[in-house]
């Protein structure tokens, strides 16, 4: 029997906590590992002691630690919004009525497709004081040093972090090296010590030398197999693979294949209650920083998406920051810093499923999206919204009578009764008893790919004291779908307020359900939105935009111009309101100059049009 594995199996003469009170891993041996040593042994004999004992926890010295797959537990998860299957976990928390992991200056370093913290089935957990990154990045990172306009083609010098190979003029960033020329990428289930992910050139974000998002990078969008030369160790040449030619100086930061893609979130939360993060930072994941499913109550307290130190990288998490799918009760989110991120700083939302076919009272109900296989959807007692998919209107209210599983995909959901008329072709539902509120404050968004956030929930939401910056898309957005991600449902009482939202590439308000405004010009989701007292500073003319809207009253906000990039289309309304009803615009002071000297508003049907009171420089369109 080996050391580690001597380490893993027993607990040897290890003191042990009383039931309730945290394990110290002071005497577990930590410092007696060699550099970049896998402690994870270490760990699991903890965790394995913590559960035995009944334990409040664990309190882990300062210092840095390395995670690797070849000791973790090993479980089938369900990962919302991110790859789910066999994943290998470092700290279960599982099962615990009150646990905390302690880990005041601790850094965690993890290596390859591992999920570091992962709580399922446990309340009053505290999670703080630690650090989260990969050893090697997700994602590749280079910088171009020349370009070459009569080829098509310009040099990118690779941070040295991306580990990569050529296959004859095909390029192919990995994890790891592959054992040799003949090996092909191993595939999990099971994860072993060779394996290693690997991926190609699509799914690419441009950024500025000064990290903030090229204004129109997605003209920059590059192939996902061009043809690729070595000129050197990591410098490689790429062969006619954007409509626009990147400028030197410029760093493109790439994922790779779309699916799968988010195989390794920092942290995971599931069916779980009263969670707290405090002073947590996550320098990268290999898709969401936190996603919490299923669950009530989250705190998160100076919780930070961050830069490492002294690496020179551009990106933090492949994904959202912070996602919560199917949660209740309150999330607060206050005096946080998320920054580089490839998506969104949260997204607050549901989940639609499709129904499949009925028989009587129970449903056949289908996950549609992958990234929605084994989301517990509904439970008894619940009460779920029957939507018409084509424009998402609601036609049904009734509770649920049993659920039962049938596979990750499909599921039978009886009701206690079905509506007037039957269930209508193209028909999907949405729970209506796990919608969560949302308090985000005091915080800072910046530098990042997507929105700030998204926000589909019927809770209360309040976003204030913020200051969004440099978002690559719209600033706050509200949507909602029957066709591709699946996120329900509508919100209908948000206020913005006091926030600061500076260079945001689109809208800075944006509510874009996918419902059809010329076919379905009376349909309305989103509303009950208050936007007011912020400031807003922008490089063009768009604040606010979307359709299907029941409710706005946009008031008292300062909108200022600045010179960070040209503006974009003079034509294009700076309020686009292609559908909707009940909309106030009002007291709002525009700041224009002699090339933009007015804002304009333009309305698809004569209910969209808003009610104009007490503005300076805004006017309906002609």
């Amino acid at each position: 029997m080996t050391a580690l594995t001597t380490t893993v199996l027993s607990l040897g003469s290890i003191s042990l906590a009383a039931p309730g009170e945290l394990i110290d891993l002071a005497s577990y041996g930590l410092t007696e590992l060699k550099p970049e040593q896998d402690a994870t042994p270490i760990f699991r004999t903890a965790m394995d002691a913590a559960r035995a004992r009944n334990a409040g926890g664990l309190k882990i010295p300062a210092g840095t630690y390395h995670l690797h797959a070849d000791f973790a537990y090993e479980q089938n998860l369900a990962v919302a919004n991110n790859d789910p299957g066999i994943k290998r976990v470092i700290f279960p928390i599982d099962h615990f009525n009150g646990f905390t992991l302690d880990a005041a200056g601790v850094q965690f370093v993890c290596h390859g497709e591992i999920i570091p913290i992962s709580v399922e089935n446990s309340q009053d957990v505290v999670l703080k004081g630690f650090s989260i990154d990969w050893q090697r990045p997700f994602s590749l990172q280079g910088q171009v040093v020349a370009v070459h306009p009569e080829k098509n083609a310009f040099d990118l010098k690779l941070h040295p972090e991306v580990c990569y190979e050529m296959r004859g003029t095909r390029f192919i960033f990995r994890e790891k090296p592959s054992p040799n020329a003949n090996t092909w990428k191993e595939w999990a289930p099971p994860v072993t010590a060779t394996l290693a992910w690997e991926r190609n050139l699509q799914w690419n974000m441009w950024f500025r030398e000064d990290r903030r998002p090229v204004p129109g990078e997605h003209m920059l969008a590059m192939e996902p197999d061009p043809k690729v030369e070595e000129l050197g160790p990591h410098l490689i040449r790429i062969f006619e693979s954007t409509r626009v030619m990147p400028e030197p100086g410029m760093v493109v930061i790439v994922n790779g294949m779309l699916d799968p893609n988010r195989t390794s979130p920092a942290i995971r939360v599931s069916d779980s209650k009263n969670i707290l993060l405090e002073d947590v930072k996550i320098h990268h994941a290999g898709g969401m920083g936190l996603i919490g499913q299923r669950s009530e109550n989250f705190t998160l307290r100076r919780y930070q998406a961050v830069l490492p130190e002294g690496k020179n990288r551009y990106v933090t998490t492949t994904a959202d920051a912070t996602h919560f799918n199917g949660c209740r009760g309150d999330i607060l989110i206050e005096d946080c810093l998320f920054e580089n991120m490839l998506d969104d700083a949260t997204n607050v939302h549901g989940c639609f499923v499709k129904i499949e076919k009925h028989y009587g009272n129970t449903l056949i109900c289908v996950r549609v999206h992958s990234q929605q296989r084994g989301l517990e959807i509904a439970e008894a007692g619940d009460e779920v919204r029957f939507v018409t998919s084509s424009n998402l209107q609601g036609y049904h209210d009734t509770k649920v009578v049993s659920v039962r599983e049938l596979n990750s995909d499909r599921f039978e959901l009886t009701v206690d009764k079905l509506p007037e008329g039957g269930v209508r072709d193209l028909s999907g539902l949405y729970n209506l008893s796990w919608q969560a509120n949302l308090t985000f404050r005091n915080s800072i968004v910046r530098n990042h790919r997507a929105r700030t956030m998204l926000i589909a929930t019927s809770g209360k939401v309040v976003i204030e004291g913020n200051r969004f910056e440099h978002s690559s898309m719209a600033g706050i957005q509200m949507e909602g779908d029957n066709g591709f991600w699946w996120e329900s449902g509508p919100s209908r009482n948000v206020l913005i307020r006091n926030n600061v939202f500076h260079n945001n590439a689109s809208a800075v308000l944006r509510m874009s359900a996918e419902v059809d405004a010329k076919k379905y010009p009376d349909a309305v989701y989103h509303g009950g939105i208050i936007f007011e007292d912020n400031l807003i500073e922008t490089y063009h003319g768009k604040i606010v935009e979307g359709q299907a809207i029941d409710g706005l009253i946009f008031r008292n906000n300062r909108i200022r111009l600045t010179d960070f990039a040209p503006p974009y289309d003079p034509e294009l309304a700076s309020f686009a309101f292609n559908s909707g009803r009940n909309m106030v615009i009002s007291g709002n002071i525009f700041e224009g100059n002699e090339q933009v000297p007015y804002l304009d508003i333009h309305a698809g049907t004569p209910a969209a049009m808003p009610k104009l009171e007490n503005n300076q420089n805004i006017k309906i369109k002609p």
